[in-house]
């Protein structure tokens, strides 16, 4: 097994299942994951965004994700090696609740963004492989190294909602179904690099 990650979310019907799949279907020999997704404000047995399933390319996964069910987050599943949550709020809450897992906890965009400075870093060879707890610990080590995309300035668009802070993927479901379509766009467009981020590293400390 490679490692455990565990999407996060409000609802667990709509971003977090769709970073879960995505991310199964992005990495190589998906089934060497522990790949998990959970909400912070869960309605338990709720089904999936429909939405979202359109997106999803491969028919296994695809199958799959159908079937999901959202869930609660509680203290176990917070004990994956890495944990990815949609928003600053959701890792603000993870925060409150389990204090001593805060360095593993990153939203997607902070996780690509330190990712690719991370990735300068580490050297391309190592005696024992790699797993996704160092990588983790990689990438906790450069939140204060790095300088993150600030909001632009609040301005009104589309429906009158403010723009969201460049970290946040905020929840699409109260946005015209074109806005929350390029929400979860963005969504797979993350959790692609991410997941080449995350597999590459693996990968490279493996050879």
């Amino acid at each position: 097994m490679r490692g455990s990650v565990l999407f996060v979310c409000s609802a667990n019907v709509c971003r977090s299942p769709l970073m879960q799949y995505s991310f199964l279907e992005a990495v190589p020999e998906a089934t060497d994951w522990d790949v998990a997704s959970a909400g912070v404000a869960a309605r338990e047995g709720a089904p999936p965004c429909s939405l979202s399933l359109s997106l999803l390319q491969e028919e296994d996964v695809h199958a799959q994700a159908a079937t999901h069910r959202a869930t609660q987050l509680d203290r176990d599943q917070l004990q994956a090696d890495l944990v990815i949550v949609a928003s600053r709020a959701e890792r603000a809450t993870i925060a409150q609740h389990s204090p001593d897992v805060r360095w593993r906890v990153f939203t997607l965009a902070e996780a690509v963004y330190l990712g690719r400075s991370a990735g300068q870093h580490y050297p391309g060879e190592r005696e024992q492989p790699g797993t996704v707890a160092q990588y983790a610990q990689m990438l906790d080590s450069q939140r204060g190294m790095l300088v993150l995309p600030r909001p632009r300035n609040q301005r009104r668009y589309l429906s009158g909602l403010e723009q969201p802070h460049p970290l946040d993927i905020s929840d699409g479901h109260q946005l015209r179904r074109r806005a929350h379509t390029r929400t979860l766009r963005r969504i797979r467009t993350e959790i692609t690099e991410f997941s080449s981020l995350l597999a590459g590293f693996v990968a490279a400390v493996e050879q």
